[in-house]
């Protein structure tokens, strides 16, 4: 309770469908602290991204790591066995509960965030992460969703939010929010300076550990066609002893924070930050990681591996889609590792395909411009 006389500081709700959603939506409650209480709800995942604000329940995984509609009729029956039609009823109550509480509401992530946000009701700020023209349009529903909730719409580039305009949406670009969470380094790496780097991304759904292993199969068949050092960036989602167990079953033997065959080493780490920044070339089985590489100007291999959750064809042809030539599909892991050898070897090619991802990824400045408007949205009160 506040003090006897003391105004009480608004509250703002954030809802969120996505790893690299919650980094969004953690980075605005960051600024947002400063002037309201800032409460999230993850609903897909546990919602690691956010470290500081206090978070609503429940909140659980599901075998579909929230692609179930994506993924297929079998991914779909997969979250049914695993309790996601109670865990979408108590979402729904959860958020419910919330309704007429909180000055303001921001939902990042897909039009679906955005309907379930509107269950707690509020003034609502939608960053709509999931669509862009480039790719794949919003439809009817989704635009006449945006138009009953969302008091404005921040579009992932600026032809999105011509569009959203143009279907009398109050749609703004303001830079790419994907951008500004490319976390900083944790710290300096141990790899040698002036070497090339292969950074391996697993994604951060529950096929990470299989998905690992591809990379693996993939680096030692690289290492031995060009030198390179390779970082296996792992996500807080994946268990790193597990991932450690599995690689030693397939051989390859742990060194420290490093993996070893006589021809290849790889470093296990954390730490996006720093891999991201260090790495000549990307293969990327993610979809918020591969972009941020990407938009950094390194170009990104991908392949779907098979049985994948989220890196399946489909997902990978969006992909290609949206980020252009910054991307590489191949169709096997086989492929993909001539792909990785081919950049390494033509530096020319390297920067033509970087130069695309900056380009197709666009600026930062998404972030400061989201909490100014829910900050300006606090000031005005409700609409």
């Amino acid at each position: 309770m506040p003090a006897r006389g003391m105004t009480p500081r608004p509250s703002v709700l954030i809802v969120s469908n996505g790893r690299g959603e919650d980094a969004v939506g953690a980075a605005v409650g960051a600024l947002l602290r400063r002037s309201a209480d800032v409460l999230a709800y993850p609903l897909v995942g546990r919602g690691e991204a956010y470290r500081d604000a206090h978070l609503l329940d429940p909140r659980r995984v599901l075998p579909s790591g929230g692609f179930a509609l994506r993924a297929g009729v079998g991914a779909l029956v997969g979250d049914l066995r695993a309790g996601g039609l109670s865990l979408w009823r108590e979402q729904r109550s959860t958020l419910a509960a919330r309704r007429g509480r909180s000055q303001a509401v921001l939902a990042v992530g897909d039009v679906y965030a955005l309907w379930m946000a509107a269950r707690a009701d509020g003034d609502i700020v939608f960053v709509a992460t999931a669509k862009s023209e480039t790719i794949e349009p919003h439809g009817a529903l989704e635009v006449g969703i945006m138009r009953r909730h969302a008091r404005v719409v921040f579009a992932r580039d600026a032809r999105t939010a011509d569009v959203l305009r143009s279907r009398s949406l109050n749609a703004r670009f303001a830079g790419n929010a994907l951008v500004d969470v490319i976390p900083e380094p944790a710290g300096p790496l141990p790899l040698p300076p002036g070497a090339p780097v292969v950074l391996l991304l697993p994604g951060s759904r529950l096929d990470a550990p299989r998905n690992t292993a591809a990379l693996l199969t993939l680096a030692r068949r690289v290492a031995e066609a060009e030198p390179a050092i390779f970082t296996l960036t792992l996500p807080p989602s994946v268990e790193m002893a597990r991932v450690i167990r599995e690689a030693t079953a397939a051989g390859w033997t742990v060194d420290g924070a490093f993996l070893r065959l006589p021809t290849a080493a790889v470093y296990v780490t954390r730490d996006f930050g720093a891999t991201v920044r260090r790495a000549t070339v990307g293969v990327g089985l993610a979809g918020t990681a591969n972009e941020q590489t990407a938009a950094l100007g390194t170009p990104v291999v991908a392949f779907a591996p098979k049985g994948a959750v989220q890196y399946t064809p489909a997902f990978m042809r969006l992909q290609h889609r949206l980020l252009g030539d910054a991307l590489l599909p191949a169709p096997d892991w086989e492929h993909a590792a001539d792909a990785v050898v081919r950049l390494l070897r033509d530096a020319v090619e390297r920067s033509r395909r970087g130069a695309a991802g900056r380009e197709r990824m666009g600026p930062p400045g998404a972030v400061p411009a989201i909490a100014a408007e829910v900050e300006e949205r606090l000031r005005r009160g409700p609409a």
